[in-house]
């Protein structure tokens, strides 16, 4: 009896609010359609790369590629790849590097570019905290501290120095993170003391890196973090967006145009530029609660004018992935589609 008399005042009460109007939801405060924007100049475009090895091609994949299930150190595969990223006009890829995981395929990329003139695709660094072992009890400083500076440092000398590297007004872009640490490690790095110390150091060698602060992870307010981490970054991206509410399905491109701005907005006040970091499409097999962004026309386009509605004073623009097939949301070309993301990604991101 209890649940009927609940069920009929449930009732009661929504058809009171549909008689005056005043209680409901006006779906156009997070539902609207997103308006096309005419960039005046060109964004810079980054995309993350996927460093495969055979074991990775065995896992569940939405897609695969064109060019099947290829080894990126082999200079045939990489060529073709700097020739669709040209095609796409993708100014960097993004290598992951922890510790010396990274260390072939930078080498393989930069000989590579080399080897094509530099006039096209080019290197930017993910540099990863992880290797450290920074902890709460052992926090990254000290010897930890001094570890990342001479890595850093090496990579200068290795990579930032050459010509395949992507510079913005001669700095090297280097994507430093996570700065989203876990409840576990939540005073293991002081991130604004270790901008500061890569800056003095580096600036040493009268090198000034430009360096993008990188949360692995979206749908959250810039609140949630310490300002003075925010405001020691040249910029800020967060590079996964994808979701399992479906609030934030259904009214994606809006939702994602709502918290980009108040990223935008935060961070200009602090003179940083939000880097805005958007995808193709998304299928991941290996995760059921996901929803599934198709790979169609409309859909990028909105996102990559999400992007331009919220880009920052240098315009870079990332894109999560270059060739993550286990995700479904890769520009290079797939088995089930060609060029078309491509495409789209030049015809929006570049005047």
């Amino acid at each position: 009896m209890k649940k009927i008399m609940y069920a009929l005042l449930c009732v009661a009460i929504l058809a009171s609010c549909k008689k005056d109007g005043e209680n409901l939801i006006d779906p156009s405060k997070y539902v609207y359609p997103i308006e096309p924007v005419k960039l005046k100049e060109d964004a810079r475009v980054g995309a993350y790369y996927m460093q495969y090895k055979t074991a990775d091609w065995q896992k569940p994949m939405a897609d695969t590629a064109s060019l099947g299930f290829y080894d990126a150190l082999q200079a045939p595969v990489f060529d073709q790849h700097l020739a669709w990223a040209a095609q796409g006009g993708v100014d960097f890829f993004i290598f992951k590097w922890d510790g010396t995981s990274g260390n072939a395929m930078l080498n393989a990329a930069k000989a590579r570019i080399n080897a094509a003139g530099n006039a096209g695709t080019k290197i930017v660094i993910e540099y990863v905290t992880t290797h450290i072992g920074a902890t709460n009890a052992s926090p990254l400083s000290g010897a930890k501290l001094q570890t990342l500076i001479n890595e850093w440092k090496t990579l200068n000398t290795s990579f930032f120095s050459d010509d395949s590297y992507y510079k913005i007004d001669g700095r090297p872009v280097v994507l430093l993170g996570p700065l989203n640490l876990s409840t576990a490690a939540r005073t293991s790095i002081d991130y604004k003391k270790v901008a500061d110390s890569i800056r003095y150091e580096l600036g040493q060698l009268n090198v000034n890196p430009y360096i993008i602060g990188e949360f692995t992870t979206g749908w959250v307010a810039p609140a949630n973090y310490p300002a003075e981490w925010l405001s020691a970054m040249d910029g800020i991206v967060l590079n996964n967006w994808a979701t399992a509410d479906y609030d934030r399905f259904y009214a994606f491109y809006s939702y994602s145009d709502m918290n980009y701005k108040n990223w935008q907005t935060t961070l200009a006040a602090q003179n940083v530029d939000f880097v805005p970091c958007i995808f193709p499409a998304y299928n991941n097999p290996a995760t059921a609660t996901q929803y599934v962004f198709e790979r169609t026309d409309k859909n990028f386009t909105d996102y990559c004018n999400v992007a331009k509605r919220n880009i920052g004073n240098d315009r870079f623009v990332l894109v999560n992935s270059w060739n993550d097939f286990q995700k479904g949301n890769a520009l290079e070309p797939g088995k089930k589609y060609a060029t078309e993301s491509l495409d789209i990604l030049k015809r929006e991101l570049k005047k």
